[in-house]
């Protein structure tokens, strides 16, 4: 097998390969307007199996499919991070991280990433387009707030974007300029919202249409204080969870467990290792505490790590048990069951 080390970037590649016979070939830059370069340089190992190594970034899943197409090439994704504990060096060049990734594949030693399929990907992008609308319509409503904070103006109601926020934001006496930039504020909202909901109901109707996923969603349900998004979200960003072996090794995936360097008899443990899916973590950490309120083993949980630590903490635990415990609902097919003792134990404490 021909061992191809790929350093990946958004507009080009370096790829530069080494032989069964551990001989390092010369590599070549490649750009991405002139792929036949690519196939090129692929081609000149003949009928031979052909594995491509390239780290997980953006356009990691573009290349992955493009390379597939032939059938001696064998393409893998690696995780950045991974790597650079198992092979770090101390100069860092297209050439020697090409070099690099290939050795690794020579030797065995590559800590793959996993890859969705198109189904998954699909579900992702929705979910993900979904965050950035979202994050467009707040800061739409933080401009109006701006706006009414510049114009020294008090809002009669918690949520000016009600119904009957939005009756007195129409009238509301606003200098042209000031009138102008809340206009076009609102009107930006009204056509998020709309495309909002053109999502949301694409999303039901993919889960409709697919038996494992209604099937999953319906177990996920079962959790108090999960809604329709968070729980597409978990659905999306953990892909294929069967793969996983542990609850800590979920836990890992997600971010939510933090840094930690042991030695001898002591133990520092860091801040929140955040690696995996952001927008995970992030819908994990929203729901944390409605979930807590309306199940007494989150709602206990939370409370005494606030009272020890900070709610901060408190809503990152609730975050790690919520996935730990969605993951192993959807191991053992069974719905989540709020019990007696937990409830009970909540009600003395309170």
């Amino acid at each position: 097998m021909i061992h191809v080390g790929m350093d990946l970037h958004h507009r080009m590649a370096y790829v530069r390969a080494i032989t069964n016979d551990a001989e390092l070939l010369k590599g070549r830059k490649i750009y991405f307007n002139d792929l036949p370069r690519l196939w090129e340089y692929l081609d000149q190992f003949g009928d031979q199996p052909v594995r491509v190594v390239f780290e997980a970034i953006s356009n990691s899943r573009w290349m992955y499919r493009l390379l597939r197409q032939r059938p001696n090439i064998e393409p893998v994704v690696v995780t950045p991070h991974k790597v650079k504990i198992i092979a770090e060096t101390v100069s860092q060049t297209d050439k020697i991280d090409a070099a690099k990734l290939a050795w690794l594949s020579s030797v065995n030693m590559l800590p793959k990433a996993w890859m969705p399929d198109e189904r998954f990907e699909v579900l992702r992008e929705l979910v993900r387009h979904r965050s950035k609308l979202v994050r467009v319509r707040t800061r739409a409503k933080n401009e109006i707030n701006g706006v009414l904070v510049r114009c020294g103006i008090q809002r009669p109601y918690d949520n000016i974007f009600g119904i009957r926020g939005r009756r007195w934001l129409a009238i509301l006496e606003l200098p042209k300029v000031m009138r102008l930039q809340v206009d076009n504020w609102l009107e930006q909202i009204d056509a998020v919202e709309a495309k909002l909901a053109l999502l949301e109901s694409r999303v039901r109707r993919t889960l409709k249409n697919d038996a494992q996923w209604a099937a999953d969603a319906e177990l996920l349900a079962s959790i108090p204080g999960l809604g329709l998004i968070s729980i597409v979200t978990i659905l999306a960003e953990l892909g294929e969870y069967r793969r996983f072996r542990s609850r800590s090794q979920i836990a890992a995936y997600v971010g939510l467990v933090p840094t930690s360097k042991r030695s001898a008899q002591t133990a520092r443990y860091g801040k929140m290792s955040k690696r995996g899916s952001p927008e995970l973590r992030r819908v994990l950490t929203q729901v944390a505490l409605g979930v807590s309120r309306q199940a007494p083993k989150y709602h206990w949980l939370y409370e005494r790590i606030k009272r020890e630590k900070c709610a901060n903490i408190a809503k990152s635990a609730i975050a790690r048990h919520l996935i730990e415990d969605a993951w192993t609902l959807l191991m053992k097919r069974e719905p989540f069951q709020l019990r007696q003792e937990q409830a009970a134990t909540l009600t003395r404490a309170g």
